[in-house]
């Protein structure tokens, strides 16, 4: 058995993402320098914010440039996801839902996964 742990849903007009919806786990530390290091770990992306203030927009601004860079110098966004370990759960709808599956019986995974704080946005717009 699975638990999803994260999802991502991809919205196109033609070949064009226009949006996602995104709920993935994100974990916060201070640097030394006093910064706010955010990491995505889903998407293999760590950010830099001032405060927490600051880390909505870092975050966004990490997955709109993961987005862009997967489609204009990449294989497209979901094989992008695909190549990090997430899985394609539905493409019936014409719009493309991917998720990240963690096994139960993997129980120190699930902890660690329970840590993290949950970032959602259901409807991030990608230029």
């Amino acid at each position: 058995m699975q638990t999803m742990d994260a999802h991502i849903k991809i919205s196109r007009n033609g070949d064009k993402i226009t949006s996602i919806s995104v709920l993935t786990p994100i974990w916060n530390k201070i640097s030394e320098h006093g910064n706010l290091i955010v990491s995505i770990p889903m998407l293999g992306i760590e950010t830099i914010a001032k405060n927490d203030d600051d880390a909505e927009i870092a975050i966004k601004e990490a997955i709109t440039s993961f987005c862009i860079i997967s489609e204009k110098f990449g294989q497209g966004l979901e094989k992008e996801l695909q190549a990090l370990g997430w899985i394609a759960i539905d493409q019936e709808s014409g719009e493309p839902l991917l998720g990240y599956n963690i096994e139960d019986t993997d129980s120190l995974l699930q902890r660690i996964m329970q840590t993290g704080e949950e970032y959602l946005n259901p409807h991030l717009e990608i230029a």
